[in-house]
C-alpha cells in the first residue's frame, strides 16, 4: 500500500520556496546596484571638497593618525570619517580613483542588499511588491543624494547603511552578540557623522515595536553609548550644533545665506526652525519641498511653467503616501492598536526615523540628510503594497474597481520607475560637470591658495587630472532635451 505524500515534505518544500524568493528579490536588488555602480565607476573624482581630502590622506601616516587627531577637533565631532578616508587610501596604494569609487559603488550594494533583507521577502506576494518597493528605494530624491555627493567617501550613505544594519539586527533573535553588534554600529555610526545617531532612534523604536532583537537592555547600553558621545562632543570637545551662518540653506522659493536668514527673522529663529523641520518632513512624504525650496511653485510662476518631472515626482510621492496611509487606516480601524506584524513594527520604526530625520535639519534643511529616512519610507510602502494587495485578493470587487485599483498601481509604478532610472541620467551628467571641474584645477588652486599648499602632491594631483580628463563620460548636449524636462534635476 503506498503512502500519500503529504506532511514529510510539506516544511522542506515551503522552506525552500522561501529561499527561493528570497534569492529572487536579493538578485533583483543586485541589478540595480551594479547597474548604479557601473555609474559611479565612470564618474571622475570631484575636486571640491574631495581633492584636498584625498592629498591629506595621502600625506596622513596612519588611518589611527587620522582618528586621533580629529577625536579632539573643536570644529566637527567625525574622527571615523577621515580614519575610513584613509582606510580607503591605503587600500588603493596609488589607484585612488579605482578605491574611492569601488568603495562608493559596495555601499550603493550593501545599501540595496540591507533593504531587501529587511523587508523578508518569503511568499509570491512580497516577491510582486518588491519591485515597486525598489524603485521607491532607488527614486526618492533622498538617494540621489547619496550617489552624487561631492566628497571622497559618501558619509551619508555611510550613515544611511549604518541605519539599515541596526534594523536588521533589530529583527534578529537578540542576544550579546547582537548588542555588541548594535553597539558597535552606533559608535562607529555615530563617530562618521552627526546623523549617525539615528542608529538610537532605530533601536529604540525598535524596542518600542517589540522586535526581537532588541531588548531593555539593548536601550539601556545604546543610550549610555548615546551619553558618553553626548559628554565628549558638547562638554569635553566642546563642539556646538551647526549655526545659520555656515552654509545657505532653501526657504519658500529661494536660497539664502545667513545675513539673509537674519534680515527676515531677526532674533527670533523658532519659525525659521519649525520651516526647516515641517519642509523636511513633507520632502520626504510629498517630494516637496527639495532642500526647502518649493521648485514645482517657482517653476510654476516662472516663464517655462511646470514641466513633466514636477507632476511625476509629486504624483509618484502622493501614491506612495497615499498607501502608507491607507495601511495605517485599515489597521486602526481593525482594532489594531499595538504593533502585530512585521509591517506594523516597520511602520513604527519608519515614523521615528521621519520624525527625527527632520528634526536633525532644524537649522538647514538638505536632501542628503534625509537619505536614512527615505529609506525607511520605501519600507513601510512595501508592507503598505503587501497588505493591500493581500486584503484585495481576499475579497471580492467588481471589474470596475479592480480595474481602477490596476490602473492607480500601474500609473503609480510607472512614475517611481522614472524618477529610478532618472538616478542614472543625473550621474552621467554630474560625471561630465566633474571631469570639467579639473580642466579648471590649476586656476583655482593657484586662486585659493591650494596649488602651494600641495605643492609636494603636484605629481599625483597631476596624475589625477589627467586619468579624469581622460575619461570617456556623455557630453550632456547629445542628450535629448526631453530628458531634462522628465527626470529629476538636483537641487
Amino acid at each position: 500500500m503506498s503512502l500519500p505524500q503529504t506532511s514529510m515534505s510539506s516544511p522542506t518544500l515551503t522552506i525552500g520556496k522561501s529561499r527561493t524568493y528570497a534569492v529572487i528579490a536579493f538578485g533583483a536588488a543586485s541589478v540595480l546596484a551594479l547597474a548604479i555602480g557601473r555609474d559611479l565607476l565612470h564618474m571622475p573624482l570631484q575636486v571640491s571638497d574631495s581633492l584636498a581630502e584625498i592629498l591629506n590622506a595621502v600625506r596622513s601616516p596612519s588611518a589611527w593618525h587620522e582618528f586621533a587627531g580629529h577625536v579632539t577637533d573643536a570644529s566637527y565631532f567625525r574622527p571615523m570619517r577621515f580614519a575610513t578616508i584613509k582606510i580607503v587610501s591605503d587600500i588603493g596604494d596609488g589607484n585612488y580613483f579605482l578605491a574611492y569609487r569601488l568603495f562608493h559603488a559596495l555601499l550603493v550594494v550593501a545599501f540595496l542588499g540591507l533593504f531587501v533583507g529587511a523587508l523578508r521577502v518569503r511568499d509570491r506576494l512580497s516577491l510582486v511588491a518588491l519591485p515597486l518597493a525598489l524603485t521607491v528605494f532607488v527614486g526618492m530624491h533622498t538617494f540621489l543624494g547619496t550617489v552624487k555627493e561631492q566628497y571622497p567617501i559618501p558619509h551619508f550613505l555611510e550613515v544611511a547603511v549604518f541605519t539599515l544594519v541596526a534594523l536588521n539586527l533589530a529583527q534578529a533573535r537578540g542576544g550579546i552578540r547582537v548588542d555588541v553588534a548594535l553597539l558597535l554600529t552606533l559608535v562607529v555610526a555615530a563617530l562618521t557623522l552627526e546623523t549617525g545617531l539615528l542608529v538610537w532612534v532605530v533601536v529604540v523604536a525598535a524596542w518600542l515595536a517589540g522586535m526581537s532583537g532588541v531588548s531593555k537592555r539593548t536601550v539601556i547600553l545604546t543610550s549610555a553609548v548615546l551619553a558618553g558621545y553626548v559628554w565628549m562632543r558638547f562638554l569635553q570637545n566642546g563642539v556646538g550644533v551647526p549655526t545659520i551662518d555656515e552654509r545657505n540653506t532653501g526657504f519658500l522659493l529661494e536660497t539664502i545665506d545667513g545675513q539673509g536668514i537674519r534680515e527676515r527673522f531677526g532674533n527670533n529663529l523658532a519659525p525659521f526652525y519649525a520651516y526647516n523641520v515641517f519642509s523636511s518632513l513633507s520632502s520626504l512624504l510629498f517630494a516637496e519641498p527639495r532642500s526647502g525650496v518649493w521648485v514645482s511653485v517657482r517653476a510654476f510662476l516662472s516663464d517655462d511653467g511646470l514641466a513633466p518631472v514636477n507632476f511625476i515626482n509629486i504624483g509618484a510621492s502622493l501614491f506612495g503616501t497615499g498607501l502608507i496611509t491607507a495601511y495605517v487606516i485599515d489597521r486602526w480601524r481593525s482594532g489594531v492598536r499595538r504593533p502585530v506584524t512585521l509591517a506594523d513594527q516597520h511602520v513604527v520604526v519608519a515614523a521615528a526615523v521621519l520624525l527625527a530625520s527632520a528634526a536633525m535639519c532644524y537649522v538647514y534643511t538638505k536632501d542628503e540628510i534625509l537619505s536614512a529616512a527615505g529609506a525607511f519610507y520605501a519600507v513601510m510602502v512595501f508592507g503598505a503594497t503587501v497588505h493591500v494587495l493581500d486584503g484585495w485578493s481576499k475579497r471580492r470587487r467588481s471589474w470596475m474597481a479592480t480595474a481602477a485599483l490596476c490602473v492607480l498601481f500601474i500609473a503609480g509604478s510607472a512614475a517611481w520607475a522614472t524618477r529610478a532610472a532618472g538616478v542614472h541620467h543625473v550621474l552621467r551628467t554630474q560625471a561630465f560637470v566633474q571631469r570639467n571641474d579639473w580642466t579648471r584645477l590649476e586656476r583655482e588652486w593657484r586662486r585659493d591658495g591650494n596649488w602651494e599648499r600641495y605643492a609636494d602632491s603636484r605629481p599625483l594631483v597631476r596624475r589625477l587630472q589627467r586619468e579624469a580628463i581622460s575619461m570617456r563620460v556623455v557630453n550632456p548636449r547629445f542628450v535629448p532635451r526631453w530628458m531634462e524636462r522628465v527626470f529629476d534635476r538636483y537641487y
